[in-house]
This record gives C-alpha cells, structure tokens and sequence, in this order.
C-alpha cells in the first residue's frame, strides 16, 4: 500500500512516523491538561476521592458492600499518597491511562494493519472528545480500556508466535486481564467476546491444538487470580445493595447514542451533528470494505470488539438495567482504527487532500465538542464543590446536615473542612450529646427493598421505613437550631417527597440554591423548632424592627479564630423594607478591625417582612477574625441598614446604629 508520508526509503519513512507519533502523543497529552481539575468532581468522582483516601482494608471492605471491585480504587490510594487529593491530582491519573491509549491504539492498528493506519487511528484518539471527556474523569474507564488494549494485543501476538515466546504474551494477557477485571466490572464482556473470537481462530482454518492448550492454561490463571473476588461480585451482579435507577432505553436509541458518543462524545446533540455522524459512518464503512481483503481478517476483531460488549450488555439489561453510555468507553479503541482505515483508504485511493479534508471536518467537529464540553454549563459537572461551601459557610453550631439521597456523602466529606465532622445513618436516629458538633446523617431509601445493602449497618445503601423516617425529623427538629439539606437524587431514595414534603409542612425554609449541573442538586435551609431561646436585653430599632437578646460567647480568642454569635429578632409591626444585617468589629480608637458577611437576618427566604408580627425568630451568625489581628481588646457591634439605600436603621433609646454585642479579647497566637 502506498504511503500517506510518500514514496521514502523504509529507514526514513520509520523516523518520520515515529516523529509523527510523538507529535501526536504530546499534542493529544496536552488537549487532556486543558482545564485538567477545574471543576468540581461529580458524584462517581467523589466516590473515587473517598475511597482513595481510605487505608487499603477498609477500601476493599467498602467495595465489597458496593458495586466496583477495588482494582482502581487501591491504584489511586497510592496515587494519592505520592501526588496528593486534589482534583487535578486525581484526574491526572486518568490522564496518563487516557494518554496511553494512544500509543496502545498505534500498536494494535499497526500490528493488524499497517503504520499509516495506526497514525490515522492515533491521531484520531488523541483528539476524539471521547477520549477527552474520560481522560478528565476520576473514574476507571481509562485504564480499563488500556488494559483491554493491553490483553487483547498480547493474547493476538501470543497466537501468533513460537511457543518460547508466546509464553510472554500469555502471561501479558494474564495480568492485564486480571488487573482489567479487578478494576471494572464490564470488563468481563470484552473479554468475553475477545476470548470467543480466539476460540473461533483456534479452529479456523486449521485446529491449533498448541495454541487452544496455552488458552485454556492462561484463562483458567486468569479464573484462579480473580477467585477470591468471584462471590463477591457475583453477589452484587445478582442481588445489587443499591436502589434500581436505570431503565433501558430502545435499542435505536442505544445505537444512535452510542455512535454519537464514539464518534463526537457526550457534549453534543446527534441531531444538531448528524451530517458528522453520517461521515464518520461513511469512513467506518469504507474501513469494513478495505479490511474485507486483508488475508488476516481483522474487521471481525474491529467491530466485535467495540460492539460485541454493547449487544451483551443490552441484552442482559432486559434482566437488570445494564447500559450506560460510559461503559462503551472501555470498548472504543478499534472504533477510531476502523475510522483510521477509512482515511487511509481515502489517503491512497482517492488523492491525499480528500483524506485530509476529512480529517479536518473531522477535528473541526471534535473541537467544537470539546469546546462544548469545558463551556457549556449545559455539560458542566454537578457541582458538589460550590454546593458543600454554601453549607460550609452557612453552617452555624446548633445546625445539622442531611444528605439526600444519603450515599451522596463522599461529595460532602471530599470537600468539607468542618472540624470534627461525624456521620451517621438517619435510621436509627441516636441523639447527639453535644449538637454543637458538627454532624451529617445520610438517608436511606424510604420504603426499599429490605435487601437493600444486605442489612450491613456499614452499607451506603439501606432501607428505612417512612414511619421510622418521619420519627427521626421530629427529633431532629426538636433537638437542632436549624437544618441543611444537600438534595442530589433524592428522588430515587425518596421517590414520594415525603422528607421533603415533611421539611415543608414542620419547618421554616431559608435558603434554596440551585448548582449546576445535570443532576440539578440544590441545598436547602430549614429553621426548626429546636431554635434556643433568646438571651439579654431588647433593642428596638425605627421600623419596627427589634433585637430581642444575643449570645456571644465569654472566651479568650486568637487571630484567624471564628467567632459564633446567636441573635433573636422581632418586628412589632410589619417594616417597610427587608433589612439587611452587618457585624463590624472595632478597636478602642474606633477603627474597623473586621467585618462579617453581610447578610438577611435569619434566611434568605424568610426576610423581616415574611416574619409574624411579634414573633421571636432566630438567627445563628459568625464573624471569623483576621489572621493578622494583632492582640488587644475590641468591640463587637451590629447593624441593621436598608439594602437599596444601605441607610442604617437607629435605635429608639439613643439614637446610635449599631449596638454593641460585647468585647472581644484578642491573645497572641502561640508559636
């Protein structure tokens, strides 16, 4: 076959397609650095960052009672401990994975076809939206598609050689296939259809009786490395701890979402790209047909690779609900070498500027998905980040923090700094000695199935009773100031509403904020019955408006320290504006040392012209002190002004817009 590179002498046409493969790879690493942990980790993600912070044990234990085995969670502890949590540390992981598939690729297409292929089908990885979207994710996919690379191309060259050699391979396939499977789960069906398309060239044209001897040898070590983790995951795959969340959809949607997918990724609408699609349609096609003359036949490998898991999976998902687009990822490689021959074929058969036109169509519509990919907030990941610093910085002592759906919680702890944060499970609700503490309880699903995380009180996923459920917010309500909710699929553990309908009819709302992202997750405020009485002396300013008591609390304090402060309100007649609420710290001279955040007594649902008349409402506020303060005494007042005008509201005894909370002592820091 002529050359894409031209008519050169073998030994520079060799340098040059290495030249050309660099290029490639460090052009495809650094499309994947891009905004490389800018946003935040969605809730598989957070997953990955809770586990990968556990010690190996309770790792294992932990994936043993969910629903992946432990393979990539333990490779990215290590990872961890060595380049630390952060999320581009993490993601960065799944980028040297993401990055090697395209060398990997270049291997197998050149090994089955030819070196102007296989730079095609490189080229065509480094780009493919595809492969940037996993590539960026904290997940296993990565490395489960290059351990398949990996497997599948040692078990084809161990076919293939002497058998001194073909030990080698052999025992590559071994380990990549048990590393493969150790990590994901959906692994298991490529290797299955890999392993039956072996079987069929086994047999085909001629029986190799050698070749069928060191198969059997080299899958029956493969059964005996993965034993020990067989009853565990046959037990998950056959009664799942989670709740059902998927359906399967119509087998042309499968299709069309899964070609789309492949050939755009996820950050495009198929019927806005369909003429892309069409072309790349056109290219696989073409691929297929000049494949159909190679003596060796790799099309079938090609196409049963990719596609071969995918018809397994639906078809299993008619027992339980199996398909999700992502899994596809682990199967998409030969996809870009068929594509690959496509433009090779073009390159050869019609002139090299047709090839190269499309492959510029090509990359033009890969640029656009990925800039979709990292611009539109339609694709933006949920953003647990900016949703657990709401609560964070809204979470007053006397508060509590539920998470529903209740296994969201690696999203809250990954991103929260409350010192000594403990969780717990809602049912059994166990009162807490000191509700100062910080505490996040985790739902259950109201009403499951019993069977629901096997009963182990460790599970993430267990059932509770609605009557259990309705019991457990009575105490919370009774025992906590207020009440802050992270919703993100809570409609799958609580399909009815019924936490959230209760929340509504007992609580007072005061916050809700939506975040961006799919799974449209929000954080909700709810002020509780269990709010404390209030304490000192009343002040009454003009409009109504009135400081019924405080608390702040008599303790020495220290630069960088935050200082929790409790206010009670009133009006005694309704204001005429929402007023806004300012703590200012002052030194004896009467200069500003610090100011809080300026805020909307009580909520920003429940402003001063919602509250009844005469009513005490409560409100919990915080005022953190520089950390270059230096130490002395100071003074800490409160002000009420009108938000549009940002006039100050004086008070009816003496005139004065502030009054005065207290002192506040400030000691040097200990070195």
């Amino acid at each position: 076959m002529p050359s894409m590179l031209g008519y050169r002498s073998p030994a520079i046409k060799f340098r040059l397609s290495d030249i050309f493969l660099t290029l490639i790879i460090l052009m495809g690493f650094a499309i994947r650095l891009y905004k490389l942990g800018e946003q935040s980790l969605w809730y598989d993600e957070t997953v990955s960052a809770f586990l990968a912070s556990q010690s190996p044990s309770e790792l294992i234990a932990h994936t043993a009672r969910d629903i992946h085995p432990p393979g990539y969670y333990l490779l990215l502890h290590y990872w961890a401990v060595a380049a630390g949590n952060s999320e581009f540390a993490l993601a960065f992981f799944s980028v040297v994975f993401g990055v090697l598939l395209i060398p990997l690729t270049y291997s197998l297409a050149q090994y089955l076809i030819n070196r102007d292929v296989a730079l095609w089908a490189a080229l065509l990885v480094a780009v493919s939206p595809f492969n940037i979207w996993y590539s960026q994710e904290v997940r296993m996919y990565t490395l489960g598609a290059a351990l398949g690379l990996i497997a599948t191309h040692c078990a084809l060259s161990a076919c293939a050689a002497s058998s001194s050699i073909a030990r080698r391979y052999w025992a590559g396939y071994l380990v990549a296939g048990a590393a493969g499977l150790y990590a994901l789960y959906y692994f298991t069906f490529l290797l299955l259809v890999v392993n039956l398309l072996l079987f069929v060239y086994m047999l085909y044209p001629k029986f190799n009786l050698t070749m069928l001897k060191w198969w059997l040898i080299a899958n029956t070590l493969l059964l005996v490395a993965y034993l020990p983790w067989i009853p565990i995951a046959w037990r998950q795959a056959t009664n799942p701890p989670v709740p059902p969340w998927r359906s399967l959809p119509p087998f042309w949607s499968v299709i069309l979402e899964s070609w789309s997918a492949l050939s755009l990724g996820q950050s495009v609408e198929p019927a806005t790209v369909w003429p892309v699609l069409l072309l790349t349609l056109i290219l696989f096609g073409l691929g297929l047909y000049h494949l159909s003359s190679y003596p060796s036949r790799p099309a079938p490998l090609l196409v049963i690779y990719t596609f071969g898991p995918l018809l397994l999976i639906y078809v299993l998902s008619f027992i339980t609900p199996l398909y999700h687009v992502r899994y596809i990822f682990t199967y998409s490689p030969p996809f870009y070498i068929l594509l690959g021959v496509g433009l090779g074929w073009l390159a050869t058969r019609t002139r090299l500027w047709v090839a190269l036109l499309t492959i510029s169509i090509l990359i033009i519509a890969f640029l656009y998905s990925i800039y979709e990919f990292h611009f539109n907030p339609r694709y933006q990941a949920d953003d647990y980040r900016a949703a657990v610093n709401f609560i964070e910085s809204h979470w007053q002592p006397g508060d509590i923090i539920l998470v529903n759906a209740g296994y969201t919680y690696p999203a809250f702890q990954y991103y929260a700094h409350l010192p000594g944060l403990e969780r717990r499970r809602l049912i059994p609700y166990q009162d807490l000695e000191n509700t100062n503490q910080p505490l996040l309880l985790q739902t259950g699903t109201i009403d499951g199935d019993p069977q629901l995380g096997w009963g182990d009180p460790r599970a993430d996923f267990y059932a509770m009773s609605a009557t259990e459920t309705v019991a457990a917010l009575e105490h919370i309500s009774n025992n906590f100031s207020r009440l802050w909710m992270l919703r993100a699929y809570d409609t799958v553990t609580d399909p009815t509403g019924l936490i959230r309908t209760w929340l509504n009819e007992h609580t007072i709302p005061l916050e809700d904020q939506p975040f961006s992202g799919e799974s449209n997750i929000r954080v909700q405020g709810f002020l509780l019955t269990g709010s404390p009485q209030p304490e000192g002396q009343s002040i009454s300013f003009e409009d109504g408006m009135v400081l019924m008591g405080w608390y702040l609390p008599n303790q020495i304090w220290q630069a960088g320290q935050t200082i929790h402060i409790k206010l009670w309100w009133m009006t005694t007649a309704p204001p005429g504006a929402d007023y806004k609420m300012s703590l200012k710290l002052w030194t004896p001279d009467g200069e500003l040392a610090a100011q809080g955040q300026d805020e909307w007594p009580v909520g920003t649902l429940y402003r001063a012209t919602d509250w009844p008349v005469r009513q005490t409402v409560y409100q919990p506020t915080s005022l953190t002190l520089p950390p270059d303060l230096p130490p002395g005494q100071y003074w800490l007042n409160v002000e009420l002004y009108h938000p549009e005008t940002i006039q100050p509201l004086s008070r009816q005894d003496n005139g004065k817009v502030f009054v005065t909370l207290g002192p506040v002592n400030v000691v040097a820091t200990p070195d």
